[in-house]
C-alpha cells in the first residue's frame, strides 16, 4: 500500500513538474481539449438517458390530440405533449411513416366524408334520405376543396336547399350556403380569395346566387359583406372614371382649337355631363277575342240527321205527331221526310306576348359647356360690346356644330372675363429662379470638378517631386557608401601593413586580448573565474 502510494505521489509530482514547464498557451489548449471531453460525456450520458424528441403534429384541437395520443398508446410509442397541443416523439422512430398510419386509421387529417356517403346508401333509403346524404356530401366535397386554400386550416359549409320529390318541387324556396372558415394564425384572406370561395360554392349548387353565399371567420366577420360592398363601389367608381374620361374628352375638343384663336393659356372650358343609367324591363300578356274573320280553330263539332219515313194515314193520334221535330215535310205520296244539321267550333283566345327591355345604361343624357375667354388680352381689351356679343355667338354656333352632339346638348355659355394672371406670374418668377439654381448648381459642379482636377495635378506634382528627391538621395547615399568602403579598404589596408610589421609576441598578445573580450561578452562570470586564479595564484 505505501509502494502504491509513494508510486502515486512521484507520478503527480512528475506531472506537477511536466505542466509548470508548459507555456500559458499550451496550457489553455490543453484545459479546453479536456472540458470539451467532459462536455461530450456529459451530453452523451444525457441523450443516452434521455433520448430527444422530434415534432409530430401541432396546433390541432384537445379532441384530436386525445385522438392522437390515445392511438400513440395503442402502438407503443412514447410521446410528451407541450403547449398548443405539440405532440413529439423520439427521434428513433419515422415521423412520417407514424403520421401515414395515423392518417390511414383516420385519426389526423380531414375526417369529413364527401361522396362516398352518396355509395354507402341503404336499399330501404327513401328519397328524403338520399336528398340529406347528397346534401350533406355535397357540403363535405366543399369544405374539402376550401380547405385546400392558402391561409384556410378549416373550414364548414352548410346548405339551405329546396326539398323536391318526385312529382313536385317542394317549398320551391331559393337555396342558400353559409361557409365558415378557421384562418391560421396572421392570416386575412384577401377580396380575390372571398370571392373565389362564393363563386366555388355558387357553382356547385344549382340556382344559388353570389350574393346568397356569406362567408364568416372564426372571428364573427362577415367577409363576403366585403365582396359586396367592393362590388358596388367598383361600380359608382367606374360610372364617376367614365364621367371624368368624357367631360375631360370635350374639354380637351373644345379648347384646344380655341386657343389657337384667341392664344394659349387664354381659354378655359368647363364642361358637365349627365349620363341615362335607367334599365328597364317589362313582360306584357294580352288576351283578345277572335276576329269575325275566325280564328285558330281548337275545336270542331259537325252533326248532321236525315230521316224518311212514311206514317200510317190519320196520323198518331195526339198533338205530338202535329209538331215537326226538324225540317220534315210531306210528298204528294204522303210520305215524311226529317233532316238536322248542326256545327259547333271553338276557337284560340288571341294571346300577345310582348317583352320590351329598355336599356339606357352609359347615354348620354345632357351635356353642359362653359367657355370663359380671357378679355385683358390685347385684341380682346379693345372690341367693343357688340363685337364681342357678336364674337360669342359665332363662337356658340361653331362649338354647337362642332361637338356633334346637339340633341343632348342643353346649355352653351361663351363669356369673356378677365384672368388673373398673379398665379403666372408667380410661376414664372418660381421658374426663373429655378433656371438661376440650376445655373448654379452646375456652377459649382463645374467648380468642385475643377478643383478636384487641381488638387490631383497638385498631388501627381508632389509626387514627382518626391521622387525626384528620393533618388537624388539615393545616388548621394551611394555616393557616401562607395567613399565609406573605399576608406575602409585604405584603413584595413594599413592594417595589414601594420599586421606584417608586428612581431610573433605582440601579434599572439593581440589575439588573446580578442580571445579574452569575445569570452568577457559571451560570460563575464568566466572572465571574473580567471582573474580570481591569478590573483590566488601570484599571492
Amino acid at each position: 500500500m505505501n509502494a502504491f502510494l509513494e508510486t502515486l505521489k512521484r507520478y503527480f509530482a512528475k506531472l506537477k513538474d511536466w505542466w509548470g514547464n508548459l507555456s500559458s498557451a499550451q496550457r489553455i489548449l490543453i484545459g479546453g481539449a479536456a472540458l470539451a471531453v467532459v462536455v461530450a460525456i456529459i451530453v452523451g450520458i444525457v441523450f443516452a438517458t434521455h433520448p430527444p424528441y422530434a415534432l409530430l403534429i401541432g396546433g390541432i384541437s384537445d379532441e384530436e390530440a386525445g385522438n392522437i395520443t390515445r392511438a400513440l398508446d395503442d402502438m407503443g410509442v412514447p410521446y410528451k405533449v407541450e403547449a398548443g397541443n405539440r405532440i413529439y416523439i423520439p427521434v428513433k422512430y419515422n415521423i412520417y411513416e407514424i403520421r401515414m398510419k395515423l392518417a390511414a386509421s383516420g385519426v389526423i387529417g380531414s375526417n369529413m366524408k364527401g361522396f362516398e356517403l352518396v355509395e354507402q346508401g341503404s336499399l330501404g333509403a327513401t328519397s328524403f334520405d338520399k336528398q340529406v346524404r347528397y346534401q350533406i356530401a355535397l357540403q363535405g366535397e366543399l369544405a374539402k376543396t376550401i380547405v385546400t386554400i392558402k391561409g384556410i386550416k378549416a373550414a364548414r359549409v352548410h346548405l339551405v336547399l329546396p326539398k323536391y320529390t318526385y312529382y313536385v318541387r317542394g317549398g320551391m324556396t331559393k337555396p342558400r350556403a353559409s361557409v365558415f372558415v378557421e384562418l391560421e394564425p396572421g392570416v386575412q384572406l384577401t377580396t380575390q380569395q372571398i370571392k373565389g370561395i362564393m363563386e366555388l360554392v355558387a357553382g356547385a349548387v344549382e340556382g344559388l346566387d353570389l350574393k346568397d353565399v356569406k362567408v364568416i371567420d372564426q372571428y364573427s366577420h362577415v367577409l363576403s359583406d366585403k365582396v359586396i360592398s367592393e362590388g358596388e363601389t367598383m361600380m359608382a367608381s367606374s360610372k364617376m372614371e367614365l364621367k371624368m374620361k368624357l367631360e375631360q374628352y370635350y374639354q380637351q375638343k373644345i379648347q384646344k382649337p380655341l386657343e389657337k384663336v384667341f392664344g394659349a393659356g387664354r381659354v378655359e372650358v368647363i364642361t358637365d355631363i349627365s349620363f341615362d343609367w335607367e334599365k328597364l324591363e317589362k313582360e306584357m300578356k294580352k288576351y283578345e277575342k277572335p276576329d269575325k274573320k275566325g280564328g285558330l280553330v281548337r275545336s270542331q263539332q259537325t252533326e248532321h240527321e236525315k230521316a224518311i219515313n212514311m206514317p200510317p194515314e190519320g196520323g198518331a193520334p195526339g198533338s205530338e205527331s202535329n209538331v215537326p221535330p226538324g225540317y220534315s215535310y210531306v210528298t204528294g205520296n204522303g210520305t215524311g221526310t226529317y233532316e238536322r244539321s248542326s256545327n259547333i267550333t271553338n276557337y284560340e283566345l288571341n294571346e300577345i306576348y310582348e317583352k320590351l327591355v329598355q336599356n339606357k345604361e352609359g347615354e348620354i343624357k345632357a351635356i353642359s359647356v362653359s367657355v370663359i375667354v380671357d378679355a385683358s388680352s390685347s385684341n380682346i381689351e379693345t372690341m367693343s360690346p357688340d363685337v364681342k356679343k357678336k364674337l360669342a355667338d359665332e363662337v356658340r354656333n361653331i362649338l354647337t356644330a362642332g361637338i356633334g352632339a346637339s340633341a343632348t346638348l342643353t346649355d352653351l355659355a361663351v363669356t369673356f372675363l378677365p384672368f388673373d394672371r398673379t398665379e403666372d406670374i408667380m410661376v414664372q418668377k418660381f421658374m426663373e429662379e429655378m433656371q438661376k439654381k440650376e445655373k448654379f448648381k452646375y456652377f459649382a459642379i463645374g467648380v468642385t470638378l475643377l478643383t478636384i482636377i487641381s488638387f490631383l495635378l497638385v498631388y501627381l506634382m508632389i509626387l514627382q517631386i518626391r521622387r525626384v528627391k528620393a533618388r537624388k538621395l539615393i545616388e548621394s547615399r551611394k555616393l557616401m557608401l562607395e567613399e565609406e568602403i573605399k576608406r575602409l579598404l585604405e584603413e584595413q589596408k594599413e592594417t595589414v601593413e601594420e599586421e606584417e610589421e608586428l612581431t610573433p609576441e605582440m601579434k599572439e598578445l593581440r589575439d588573446l586580448k580578442e580571445a579574452l573580450q569575445k569570452s568577457f561578452e559571451k560570460d563575464p562570470s568566466e572572465i571574473a573565474y580567471v582573474i580570481r586564479m591569478w590573483i590566488s595564484g601570484s599571492s
